[in-house]
């Protein structure tokens, strides 16, 4: 894939460079890597003189946009949970009529919305928009445990016009992008943007975090993918009166069942306290405009919830960059699993290769099986075997749920001890770490 860089710059006065500023509009075929969050990717396809849907990853992004004062004039519609085709017929009717552009940002859940909406007013998708997926590497990140997220990929390929973008992209293997000849374009900084990380390994989750947390001054923001953990946290180090939960639908529920009120599923400034405590909905796209510069918390819990694990490369880059005025400091803390395998990318290729060799030979005899018992039975066993969860339900290959496995795994490794997580810190061109320490305790 050929790869084109373009260099962004920060003005004396500290501004950075806007994205339309270096690259006016998107070309199609483009996996746009752009480094820097809040360089206005979103921001300029809204603005630019044609038919955009943008795929964005969750509700609270699209709802932040559509309320955007920025967006007031730009005629943007949200497609999500509780919006139907029908909707978004009457506002492309309207539109027309108005002579303005169609600003769509849906979820991927929600994209078949849109198509049918496209069929009702007997347009073709394929060629009246551009169609932009932004934070792409959640199709990786996501595919694991939310495998309609993949939903719009088909399409995607059979548009004319179409990009992907993130700050923090994941390498992708469908082969589709190379048939397509898909270009990358990375934006390059002239200037220093690592930032500081104080990282703190422990073998006991709650004591570290009320040791780093009483040393803290002003408002903190902590990014934690597992509610339990996170009113666990509140209610042992009595934070319940001075805390807020940023969360999905279903954990407000479940938090306000327990009590506790002050939570949301959107991002609302109205609701902040001095504790601020955000699970994975509100690492990605989600602009969180302060006047303060506030301290940034990321906690890991690897052997009650794995999947609260951050992955230098991407989800701890996406949370620090929500905050569109800048963090005050970075805090990550984290125990460690020894459980974990460390295998390294060619290894967890090799791995999957081996599945497909078995998946194949078997998938033979259940081909030439004579009888329907032996049909059977090869049958049941092809469906457990691990390679079955890398197809789709006409056998085809998913490649976004193969790089999902190898992501999972790789990240899974940084977290076998804390040299490892302190290494995974280190090879990363966003951070630099001003404090590593080991806050063991007596168990």
């Amino acid at each position: 894939m050929k790869n084109k860089e373009i260099t962004v710059s920060k003005e004396a006065n500290g501004k950075i460079q806007y994205l339309t500023e270096i690259l006016p509009e998107i070309p199609t075929n483009t996996i746009l890597y752009k480094k820097l969050t809040g360089l206005g990717a979103t921001y300029g396809e809204l603005k630019a003189h044609r038919n955009s849907i943008i795929i964005e990853p969750n509700k609270p992004v699209i709802s932040g946009k559509c309320k955007d004062p920025k967006h007031g004039k730009d005629n943007l519609f949200g497609v999500f949970d509780g919006v139907y085709a029908d909707d978004i017929v009457a506002y492309m009717e309207r539109s027309i009529k108005q002579n303005k552009y169609f600003k769509i940002l849906t979820t991927p859940e929600s994209f078949h919305k849109v198509q049918e909406a496209f069929e009702e007013m007997d347009m073709d998708i394929r060629y009246n928009s551009f169609l932009l997926f932004d934070e792409c590497h959640k199709i990786v990140k996501d595919s694991g445990f939310r495998p309609d997220i993949t939903l719009p990929m088909d399409l995607f390929f059979e548009c004319e016009q179409k990009a992907l973008v993130s700050a923090t992209p994941i390498e992708f293997t469908d082969p589709r992008f190379e048939e397509q000849k898909f270009q990358t374009i990375t934006i390059k900084p002239t200037f220093d943007y690592v930032k500081g990380m104080n990282l703190h390994a422990t073998n006991n989750l709650l004591q570290a975090a009320k040791e780093v947390f009483a040393g803290l001054k002003g408002n903190c923001f902590v990014f934690c993918n597992s509610t339990d953990t996170i009113y666990s946290l509140m209610q042992q180090l009595d934070l319940l009166d001075e805390s807020a939960v940023f969360c999905s639908e279903k954990s407000v529920e479940k938090l306000k069942g327990l009590k506790f009120e002050n939570v949301s599923d959107i991002w609302d400034k109205d609701i902040m306290r001095r504790y601020n405590w955000l699970t994975s909905r509100f690492y990605n796209a989600v602009d969180i405009e302060l006047e303060e510069k506030p301290t940034i918390l990321l906690l890991t819990d690897c052997y009650f919830a794995d999947y609260t694990a951050f992955d230098p490369n991407t989800d701890t880059i996406q949370c620090v960059g929500r905050f569109r005025n800048g963090v005050s400091s970075i805090h990550h803390i984290s125990n460690t699993n020894r459980n974990f395998m460390v295998r390294s990318k060619e290894e967890l290729k090799g791995r999957i290769s081996c599945w497909k060799d078995v998946y194949d030979m078997l998938q033979n005899y259940y081909d030439y099986a004579t009888t329907v018992s032996a049909k059977d039975a090869y049958g049941t066993v092809l469906t457990s075997l691990p390679y079955a969860e890398m197809l789709d339900e006409k056998g085809r290959t998913k490649y976004f749920k193969i790089d999902n496995y190898i992501n999972t795994e790789l990240v899974k490794g940084y977290y076998n001890c804390p040299d490892n997580l302190h290494e995974a810190y280190k090879n990363c061109d966003a951070f630099t770490i001003n404090n590593y320490s080991i806050l063991d305790y007596k168990l």
